[in-house]
């Protein structure tokens, strides 16, 4: 079950934060939009709600174009140190339900 609610908010469907990891539903809402966003710098800031507590999304454009997704959460703060390209469930939801070409295949 992915939706979109509004061009605003995502809604997606994800193993939630208890020990069994039982389906739960987050909500990712745009809480910032750069009016320049093939420039460098922060496209957007989706705030991330369902879990145990919110977090942030941000997507930011490095200088050759690359795009890369940056997770508040404790996995994508933990994990994605040691091991390479790894994204957290927040960031693999939010490119489940992007459309293709905005940024669906950064790291």
């Amino acid at each position: 079950m992915n939706g979109v609610l509004s061009p605003s908010v995502l809604v997606t469907v994800l193993p939630g934060p208890d020990r069994k990891r039982t389906r739960t539903c987050y909500r990712y809402k745009v809480v910032y939009r750069d009016t320049h966003p093939h420039e460098p710098g922060c496209v957007m800031v989706w705030e991330v709600t369902g879990g145990r507590e919110p977090y942030q999304i941000a997507l930011e454009r490095q200088e050759h174009g690359r795009t890369k997704y940056h997770c508040t959460c404790a996995d994508a703060a933990f994990r994605s140190e040691t091991i390479a390209k790894h994204s957290c469930k927040h960031v693999r939801g939010l490119m489940e339900c992007m459309p293709p070409g905005d940024g669906r295949s950064a790291a």
